[in-house]
């Protein structure tokens, strides 16, 4: 492995990752606001139709359990390419669908280079970075990544009001080949290749688990009743413990569970995941809320978090700065204190907001999210053995998607609860929406006690 060192060409390899990696996410929630359009064109139901970010979530999950294994079986510069290749390739087949089903193939391919993408910019910080410079780089490619669910509302509501929903594709595409040039000449080969048997009863296992999860939890709209949901937590359960089982006995390389021996590191992922989990929550719940509530347009439901966004993006760094100068004490417990702040005036206002209120309390909440989330990363980094590192960055990144998607997945089954009541539907919207944000105001709490834990442990080491 060549030394850590912060040489210009590193610096490169880790943007191209990052670039990469930024589109892949943006195209999350961006095709979000397409919806309605895609449900007329092709003639489809919200159920099916909202499979192009379930199915894309999914695969993206799906991919990073792996991330630990690709990471020891391939160089750097393999993944980076088949990344690139396999984003654009299945955007320009999304792009150009004629009906739903070749979108939703061409969705799947594409998100094999957010899964690939991801795990990788990670680990290539972790890999070629002094350990003093950790915090700094996180917050770095945390500006270009953690930023594009949040963008990709404005991105996709300004593009699908002025051109439509194809455009979404083919912008993205062109922005990955200029990528794909940059990472060619500057991604190399950063550690030996090694060639473990890759255990593939436990990855079609854990997969499943996912899949099943996935798809059951969304039955939970139909209410604590449906037995369908039910069976699906039971399945869900038995495959845990199964892959649990497996991992303890196989001697084949998929995740190494004795990252979770460490107490503080869970900790530490808790409130890492808790933080996505109320970062992409609210990415679906505002835009819905100013459009239903407040009547606005799609291209102001996109819009309103903006500011917000822009403003955590360019403090980003210097929130990884102060990581690396003053210790996590800092940035985890203020960013935390943020959160529950705008939650709390989310959940108190929640009938009526102004426009104008939302932005400037998503603003509150997305600086405080960044401000603790990538230096979570960096600590919960700093607290395993190298050799352990790709293991949890595995699992962080797989978290992270899966955190996402039942962010989504919880607040829109909250509010379509109260939207079924008989009633005015913009009431009810309201109505649920702040029973979403005490949610959030609760979630905030949970993060915040995670992070007292995790001191407490690692002052008792």
């Amino acid at each position: 492995m060549k030394e850590k060192t912060e040489t210009p060409k590193h610096v490169l390899a880790i943007i191209s990752c990052a670039l990469m990696a930024f589109v892949s996410i943006l195209t999350e929630t961006s095709l979000n606001v397409t919806f309605p359009t895609l449900m007329k064109q092709f003639h489809i139901g919200l159920g099916l139709v909202q499979w192009t970010t379930t199915g894309y979530l999914l695969m993206i999950a799906v991919i990073m359990v792996s991330s630990s294994y690709l990471n020891d079986r391939f160089s750097a510069r393999q993944l980076f390419l088949t990344a690139a290749i396999a984003f654009i390739g299945g955007s320009l087949v999304a792009g150009f669908a004629q009906n739903f089903w070749v979108l939703l193939a061409g969705r799947l391919i594409s998100s094999v280079g957010a899964g690939l993408s991801i795990p990788l910019m990670f680990n290539l910080v972790v890999e070629l970075m002094p350990q003093e410079k950790w915090g700094f780089y996180m917050g770095l490619t945390g500006l270009v990544v953690i930023l594009a669910p949040s963008l990709g509302p404005t991105f996709g509501g300004t593009v699908v009001y002025y051109f439509g929903w194809p455009l979404i594709f083919h912008i993205v595409s062109g922005i990955a080949l200029l990528v794909l040039l940059l990472g060619f000449f500057t991604v190399e080969q950063y550690h030996e290749k090694k060639h473990p048997s890759f255990d593939w009863l436990s990855y079609g296992v854990i997969a499943a688990a996912m899949v099943i999860f996935n798809i059951g939890f969304n039955r939970i709209s139909n209410g604590l009743t449906d037995l369908g949901f039910w069976l699906s937590m039971i399945v869900v359960a038995i495959l845990v413990y199964i892959f649990i089982k497996l991992s303890k006995t196989s001697d084949k390389k998929l995740i190494n569970l004795a990252i979770f021996k460490n107490k503080p590191f869970i900790f530490a992922m808790i409130s890492y995941l808790l933080l996505q989990f109320i970062n992409i929550g609210t990415s679906f719940v505002l835009p819905n809320y100013v459009q239903i509530v407040n009547h606005a347009s799609s291209l102001v439901g996109g819009l309103v978090l903006l500011p917000g966004c822009i403003l955590s993006g360019i403090l980003n760094p210097w929130f990884g700065h102060i990581y690396d100068e003053k210790g996590p004490k800092i940035p985890f417990l203020t960013g935390t204190l943020f959160c529950f702040s705008a939650s709390l005036l989310f959940t108190i206002f929640g009938l009526k907001i102004s426009t104008l209120l939302v932005g400037v309390f998503y603003g509150i909440m997305i600086i405080g999210r960044q401000m603790a989330f990538n230096n979570t990363m960096a600590e919960a980094s700093k607290l395993q053995p190298d050799e352990l590192h790709t293991d949890a960055t595995a699992v962080f990144q797989t978290g992270q998607q899966y955190a996402g998607s039942m962010g989504t997945t919880v607040m829109a089954t909250i509010i379509s609860a109260w939207q079924k009541r008989p009633g005015n539907y913009a009431v009810l919207t309201a109505q649920g929406s702040q029973v979403a944000f005490l949610v959030m105001t609760v979630i905030s709490v949970i993060i915040f006690l995670s992070y007292l834990n995790l001191f407490r442990l690692e002052a008792q080491k």
